[in-house]
């Protein structure tokens, strides 16, 4: 077989995949905890030109993804960690946020985000959120080993001129991330480019609480050889203080027309 140069493929190759130009995904929750951290520390997590904001954000955010049209109806969970940023290119200037890592509980999107948008994900155990009356708890873990978790108290609905402004800021602020292919010997890169996700939200509803994060204590090479250094990198976002939690429901896209490469 002879490769279409404008086909659309994820290995195996031999295999075409359906082209997909949108990701729909009709039903969406999501938790987040901001906190302030350490700039220097920011910085040494960013790959340059990106460059930490003026306020040193840790966006800590969970999502459970339901009725995803690439999974035709399916869903899956998430969890993951973004860094205020700057993208000082020689083209691009964008405010927004850095994907650092994410954990995810299907392959199919953990496959799909890492070789076409350069998000950073990872496979771990993701479960939907568990609550009691207005408190929330999610985490991820691997082999029975948390990885991270977050906790939302006191959630309380918040009315609609609170939610129009979250849709306004979350249209403000770009996601971005690093598209990053190893050379085959391990050494250098076949592919290194900083990426824009053109994902779009729409939140129908808002609850807002006090939020509180932690990073995985107990891992070591042994137990969690491909998540203990990144867990311990973690550990450097220092909480200096946090600034509060939101829980939204609501629906998302990301339209492959507005994936680009970051110049």
């Amino acid at each position: 077989m002879e490769l279409d140069p404008k086909g659309s493929y994820f290995m195996p190759v031999s295999v075409p995949q359906r082209p997909l130009k949108v990701g729909v995904f009709e039903d969406v929750w999501m938790l987040s905890t901001s906190y302030r951290t350490d700039t220097d520390v920011l910085a040494a997590l960013l790959p340059l030109p990106f460059e930490p904001a003026d306020d040193p954000l840790v966006t800590v955010h969970y999502a459970q993804c339901l009725k995803v049209k690439f999974l035709a109806g399916g869903g899956y969970n998430l969890i993951g960690v973004d860094l205020a940023t700057v993208f000082n290119g020689r083209q691009d200037q964008l405010t927004g946020n850095y994907a650092l890592v994410m954990w995810e509980n299907l392959m199919d999107p953990v496959m799909r985000g890492r070789e076409l948008l350069g998000v950073p994900k990872l496979f771990a155990d993701v479960p939907d959120p568990s609550r009691s009356g207005d408190d929330w708890r999610v985490y991820a873990s691997e082999n029975d080993r948390v990885l991270l978790e977050m906790e939302i108290q006191n959630a309380r609905p918040r009315r609609e001129a609170f939610v129009n402004q979250l849709n306004a800021d979350q249209a403000n602020q770009a996601m971005m991330g690093w598209k990053y292919i190893p050379n085959i010997d391990g050494v250098g890169a076949a592919l290194s480019q900083p990426t824009l996700i053109g994902r779009q939200t729409q939140f129908s509803q808002a609850w807002k609480g006090e939020g509180r994060i932690g990073y995985g204590n107990d891992l070591t090479w042994e137990t969690n050889p491909a998540n203990v250094d990144i867990v311990e990198a973690l550990k450097t976002l220092v909480v200096r203080e946090y600034l509060g939690a939101t829980i939204t429901h609501g629906s998302l896209t990301i339209t492959r027309a507005l994936n680009r490469v970051l110049q």
